[in-house]
Order: structure tokens, then C-alpha cells, then sequence
């Protein structure tokens, strides 16, 4: 009896132990569903699963996977909502030691597909132009490099434009600022030879000897003003006795009242009547700036800086329209 008893004993701790390890089982399985999604062939397929495989999960998934076919994750580990994209293989042509064949592969770059088949430097370089952008019915050719020589050279480095905005001058108006210079830089250039032929040329080491000096180019920004859009800028109008003067008049020196150069969109103004520094348009004349003063320029007169003594006397003395912008 005592025997039968510890028999039976034995069955059920049987059976409770098989029980425990089927629960912990389903238990990991439902611990461990996790939900993903599959890009393949423009199309997303949402997939519910426990595989911790990628490649498993994309089979599980109803895709074929071709040998070369690439499964890409974008999370460092698979974990739910992880999303994995099949990246598919495409045909190149390669072409080494005289043999052709075709490949399939998932390498974007010639150097890439070489060190995949196992033609890598020193011995071997791919060649020709569009190397580093395979794509389907690429052809490359991968050159045997039997012999290589080093040598160095000088080279220009070619100037650069710099643009900048300035918001002193009009839109569509630019000047140069800083006429640049070409750099030089010494470089070591490497030829590689396949069978005495030289078949690529690539500098493994430069310095620079001379800086380079960029042109600066200044670019307008200033809205131009003309007599169509000025009245809505302007924030007064004033009709004033002009005439004109040349840089050299008054002291001789060239500068204004306010220290800047005397040029044409120069005028003087009384003061008490536009403030100096104020903006103006004026019609046939442009744009201009109330930058100096003058001893029998006292109330609603202005004068006009010219270029040369033949625009002055041209234009006289007369009266004019004069908008003081905002």
C-alpha cells in the first residue's frame, strides 16, 4: 500500500511539474508577443509575433526573402513597434581579370560590392565613373592593381564666392567688396597600373601652402522705391525750392555734415524741417538721404548733390516733390 501511495505521489508531482512548464511556456510566448511592422515592396504588413528573428518574422509574414536580400531594423533591438524593411537585391555586372559576370547585391557603392566579393585594396580598385551610386543594371569594372607610383604636385585652390545680404542697397544691386585670391596646396597624387596601364589616379595627402581668399559680394535687399509705390511709404510730402551742388563745394574736403562721403543720394535739408538721417525719394532724382546742411539751405529748400558741374547747371534751381519716407 505504502508503495502504491508513493507511486502515485510521483505521478502527480509528474504532472504538476509538466504543467509548470507549460504555463511558464505560454506564458514566455505571450510575454514575448510583440507587434512589428514590415516594409517590402512599397507596402506595409503589420505582424503580431514572438520570433526574436528578423528574418523569421519576414518569412512569418508571407515574403519571400531572395539569398541576398537584406532585413533592416530600425531599432538597436527587435522590441514591439520595432520597424523592419526589406531591402532587395539587384543584378550588377562586374567585370575583374578579364571575366564577367552578374551579381546580385545590395551594395550602393562599387567599393562596397568589391569588399563583399572579396576583391579588396591594395590588390584591387574599382574604376570608371558612377562608382558610388549602384543601382539595377549597373556595370563595374574592378582593376587587378599590379604596380603603383606616388608623386606630388601643386594645385590651384579655386576662390569662393561669398554672398551677403546688405540692406543698404537696392534689390538687384550688388557690389564687390573683397576681390578673392586662389589658394595653393601641395598634394601627394597615387596612380595605380594593371599591367603597366594607369587606370586611377586619387590624392592620399594635401596641404595647404597659401589660404585661399573668398570674394565677398554685398547683395541689395532694399525694396526699390519708385513714384508708382512711394506714396504709401511716405509718411509726409513736401513741395521745396532745390538746387544743386557738386561734391567739392563748401569746404572742398568731400564730407558732409554728418561725416559721410559726399555722393549723388546725398541732399541738404534744414534740419528743423527733415532731421538728418531721414530717407527721401525724389522724382527724377531717386532715392536720397538728408546727410548735410548748408548756410542758405533754412526752411522748405534742399540741395541736390550732383555728379559732374553739367548735371548741376542743368538742373538749375526749380521746385519739387519731395516724399519723406517712413
Amino acid at each position: 500500500m505504502i508503495q502504491i501511495q508513493t507511486k502515485h505521489n510521483r505521478i502527480v508531482s509528474l504532472v504538476l511539474v509538466l504543467l509548470m512548464v507549460l504555463t511558464i511556456t505560454l506564458t514566455g510566448f505571450a510575454y514575448n508577443d510583440k507587434t512589428v511592422v514590415v516594409m517590402v515592396d512599397g507596402a506595409a504588413h503589420t505582424v503580431k509575433t514572438h520570433l526574436n528573428s528578423t528574418e523569421g518574422i519576414v518569412r512569418e509574414a508571407g515574403i519571400n526573402l531572395h539569398t541576398k536580400d537584406q532585413v533592416v531594423i530600425d531599432t538597436e533591438t527587435l522590441q514591439d513597434g520595432s520597424i523592419l524593411t526589406v531591402v532587395r537585391a539587384f543584378p550588377v555586372t562586374v567585370i575583374v581579370d578579364g571575366k564577367t559576370k552578374t551579381v546580385m547585391t545590395v551594395q550602393r557603392t562599387a567599393q562596397g560590392l568589391a569588399d563583399e566579393l572579396g576583391f579588396k585594396a591594395p590588390n584591387y580598385t574599382p574604376v570608371g565613373e558612377n562608382t558610388d551610386s549602384l543601382q539595377s543594371g549597373s556595370t563595374i569594372r574592378i582593376a587587378h592593381v599590379t604596380s603603383r607610383s606616388v608623386k606630388s604636385a601643386e594645385r590651384n585652390i579655386d576662390v569662393q564666392v561669398v554672398r551677403e545680404k546688405d540692406d543698404t542697397l537696392a534689390k538687384g544691386d550688388e557690389t564687390i567688396v573683397q576681390v578673392g585670391q586662389p589658394g595653393v596646396e601641395k598634394v601627394q597624387e597615387e596612380t595605380l597600373y594593371e599591367n603597366g596601364i594607369a587606370v586611377k589616379t586619387h590624392i592620399i595627402s594635401s596641404e595647404v601652402t597659401q589660404a585661399m581668399v573668398p570674394t565677398i559680394v554685398k547683395e541689395g535687399t532694399r525694396d526699390i522705391v519708385t513714384s508708382r509705390n512711394v506714396a504709401g511709404r511716405a509718411s509726409r510730402v513736401l513741395t521745396m525750392e532745390a538746387s544743386a551742388y557738386l561734391p567739392g563745394d563748401g569746404d572742398g574736403r568731400g564730407i558732409t555734415a554728418t561725416g559721410i562721403p559726399a555722393t549723388r543720394g546725398v541732399v541738404a535739408v534744414d534740419p528743423n524741417v527733415i532731421p538728418l538721417g531721414t530717407r527721401l525719394f525724389i522724382p527724377g532724382y531717386g532715392e536720397a538721404i538728408a546727410a548735410d546742411t548748408g548756410g542758405a539751405i533754412v526752411g522748405n529748400k534742399i540741395d541736390l548733390l550732383m555728379e559732374s558741374y553739367s548735371e548741376a547747371i542743368s538742373f538749375g534751381r526749380q521746385d519739387i516733390t519731395v516724399y519723406v519716407l517712413d
